[in-house]
């Protein structure tokens, strides 16, 4: 048994940190937390550690030296007996020659904990993830009962159907009963909106990916062919017309066909319109080649990404919206696109970054014609500018500035926080900038300002280390500074 540390006697020590374990040179073990000894299923006091534990990350050779070097890293570990996996940080004691493990299990679904023999309570009250998988449980109960609710709501509403159908005479109190029904179910649906918005945005990259898929089979099986019905076309086009010079003028009956269905036309236009084909079969082509691009579904890990390869994407996908429709003027994008490396990050939620904001300028364009519905104001330039830029502090910055009625103090201040929207009800669920704002700050070690006045604007600035690992390798040096 190792001495006491941090005012805790040894045995407090093991309740309190009930994943730890020490070692010392000869990389026995010498001290196991309370849970970890119940579990290992034998006599883990006294054996060696490569028996017991497989490290994973970093990549590091099973040496207490070797160890020790990389005390300030993030330590992953494979426990044997069962296949956990162990998130923590390597402390040497230097006194006595020793290395504590404090770390915890990397559960996400409270479904895990079973087969691994743990349960809630064997996570210490101050290890962070026994708040997430309180949540998780939490949610999937919460989603679990709004379904049932759903459910037993559709199944009201079409006996109410039928009811109306078979007795007109109470079509009055009918259609009351379906207003309300209606009304609750709108109430139902929203509520559901905000529960499962976030499941939206992460299964939004494998709808997307989807559809390209999907798409992109029969359009390279029609773009494949049309170079061969050209040719196929062309060699028609001349036996035709090896025909029409030695043989056809001698059948009237031919003849008249010809004139009939005007052959000369076709001769003109067949090729123009197969060349037509063949441009909407390169269009649609560039459009899936985004819809990838922009889902990164298979990229679910740290990339090396050119982000504005990102951002066209998603402007390709919003093109739609930037064309002018009626007497309502179109939106101008202007890409001042600086020299930037290649990033370090989770491509397809960065995309959702940028289709969030860029999406929510053009809301707010189409908002204030609503608002103002001079002719002044709807034909007005609207205008979309995107810088980016690499800076000196080892970070790159994409600028998403708009023209358009800006916002008061009152809602920059609450722009970030959940549910928050100046949307009309049914427009939004106010959680598009809300988890944007985790995506960028909590999940890249970013930062995401925005600058706004009414009437003259707004500017989003999102600023992304080049390499998450070495800022999330610093968060943690400088937590273990603290402790």
């Amino acid at each position: 048994m190792v001495s006491p540390h941090l005012s805790l006697s040894p045995e407090l020590f093991t309740k309190a940190f009930p994943f730890h374990f020490v070692f010392n040179r000869q990389r026995e073990i010498l001290q196991a937390g309370a849970v970890l000894e119940r579990i290992s299923g034998a006599q883990i006091i006294g054996s060696k550690f490569e028996q017991y534990f497989q490290i994973n990350r970093p990549n590091v050779v099973v040496d207490f030296d070797a160890i020790q070097k990389k005390s300030h890293a993030l330590f992953m570990l494979e426990f044997i007996q069962n296949g956990m996996q162990l998130k923590g940080q390597m402390m040497y004691q230097p006194e006595e020659e020793l290395i504590f493990f404090l770390g915890s299990p990397w559960i996400t679904d409270t479904a895990n904990l079973v087969p691994l023999n743990i349960k809630l309570k064997d996570f210490a009250i101050h290890d962070p993830i026994v708040d997430f998988l309180f949540l998780l449980q939490a949610k999937n109960s919460a989603l679990a009962d709004a379904e049932k609710l759903t459910a037993e709501l559709t199944k009201q509403r079409a006996e109410l159907q039928r009811a109306l159908a078979i007795q007109e005479n109470l079509a009055k109190v009918a259609e009351e009963q379906a207003q309300k029904l209606q009304q609750s179910l709108r109430d139902l649906r929203h509520a559901q909106a905000q529960l499962i918005q976030a499941e939206k945005m992460s299964s939004l990259g494998q709808l997307v990916a989807g559809i390209a898929h999907e798409i992109n089979n029969p359009v390279n099986f029609i773009y494949a062919n049309i170079d061969y019905v050209e040719q196929y076309t062309q060699d028609l086009f001349k036996l035709l017309n090896l025909y029409k010079t030695f043989n056809y003028h001698i059948v009237p009956k031919i003849q008249e066909y010809i004139r009939k269905n005007e052959l000369d036309f076709i001769f003109e236009d067949l090729p123009k319109t197969i060349n037509s084909m063949k441009i909407g079969a390169e269009r649609i082509r560039d459009i899936v080649l985004s819809l990838r691009n922009f889902s990164r579904l298979d990229e679910a890990e740290v990339e090396r990404d050119d982000l504005r390869e990102g951002i066209d994407s998603t402007l390709l996908i919003l093109q739609n919206r930037f064309k002018t429709k009626g007497d309502k003027s179109g939106i101008e994008i202007i890409k001042n696109y600086g020299n930037l490396p290649l990033v370090e990050c989770y491509p397809g939620q960065l995309n959702q970054v940028f289709m969030n904001i860029i999406s929510n300028a053009i809301d707010a364009f189409d908002s204030n014609n609503i608002k103002n519905s001079s002719i002044e104001t709807r034909s007005r330039l609207k205008r979309i500018t995107i810088t980016t830029e690499a800076l000196k502090t080892n970070y790159v910055a994409i600028r998403i500035a708009d023209n358009g009625p800006g916002m008061t103090e009152a809602v920059k201040a609450k722009l970030f926080d959940p549910f928050f929207t100046t949307k009309p009800v049914g427009k939004g669920t106010g959680l598009g900038l809300s988890i944007s704002y985790q995506i960028v700050v909590e999940k890249h070690g970013g930062k995401l300002t925005c600058i706004s006045e009414p009437g003259r604007g707004s500017e989003f600035c999102i600023e992304i280390p080049i390499s998450v690992n070495r800022q999330t390798e610093d968060d943690i040096s400088s937590l273990s500074c603290v402790m």
